[in-house]
């Protein structure tokens, strides 16, 4: 009976689960679990989560399931889509205060604004190297944001296993910045936990014409082949 007074008498008094299963009953069932939920429906597989600023539902395996609703997938957003101007922004810094020559990774933060009610933007990388940075969790910045970018060094197009390491048991989304200094691209994925999932800019916002989203170039390829 102890055990009734810590966690397992939540866990007992909650019937919310912290990972959910369920069967779609509409395009766009709410979210019940805690931390996300595996949603069976007639397009797949989808995996779903929401925090204050959207819900995503991402694809996990695409497969007709007759007799089942379809459910949505991207993301849904709970505030306005990020402006394009938080991206040119982002960039120019990049570009501006990051020498070619002694280039030094940095990492950017965007978050909902609660006194000025519009999207932000912080830079946060500490402990900056040319192929490595972390964020300063001590910021509060930190805890408030939804998006997590950093950039890379010249030709690095991929995540890379600090990378993993760094955003795994994180529900929030992370991106790269790759050649600032010439023709930047991008590429990005939302970390649900224990899962990192591959994502097109297209859900999160309109890309600088100047910035090539790098897995919407590789999805476009794979169609031609």
């Amino acid at each position: 009976m102890e055990q009734l007074f810590g966690l397992d008498a939540v866990q007992f008094a909650s019937s919310t689960p912290f990972i959910g299963h369920r069967v779609a009953k509409g395009r766009f069932d709410p979210v019940e679990a805690i931390l996300y939920e595996y949603v069976l429906a007639g397009n797949g597989v989808v995996l779903k989560a929401h925090r204050d600023e959207f819900t995503i539902s991402a694809p996990l395996a695409y497969r007709e399931i007759k007799g089942l609703p379809e459910a949505f997938v991207g993301i849904k957003w709970h505030k306005p889509r990020i402006p394009g101007r938080i991206w040119d922004e982002i960039c120019q810094h990049a570009t501006i205060h990051n020498s070619k020559d002694n280039f030094k990774e940095e990492l950017y933060l965007i978050y909902w604004g609660k006194v000025s009610d519009s999207w932000q933007w912080c830079t946060s990388g500490r402990d900056r190297k040319w192929a490595s940075t972390i964020a300063d969790d001590k910021m509060p910045e930190y805890s408030e944001a939804c998006i997590e970018v950093h950039t890379h060094p010249a030709g690095a197009y991929q995540f890379s296993k600090a990378d993993d390491g760094d955003e795994s048991g994180k529900f929030r989304i992370f991106g790269i910045i790759v050649d600032v200094h010439d023709k930047p691209k991008v590429r990005f994925r939302c970390g649900i936990y224990d899962h990192l999932i591959p994502i097109p800019f297209s859900w999160i916002g309109q890309l600088p014409s100047t910035v090539v989203d790098l897995n919407e170039v590789e999805a476009l390829l794979q169609m031609m082949l």
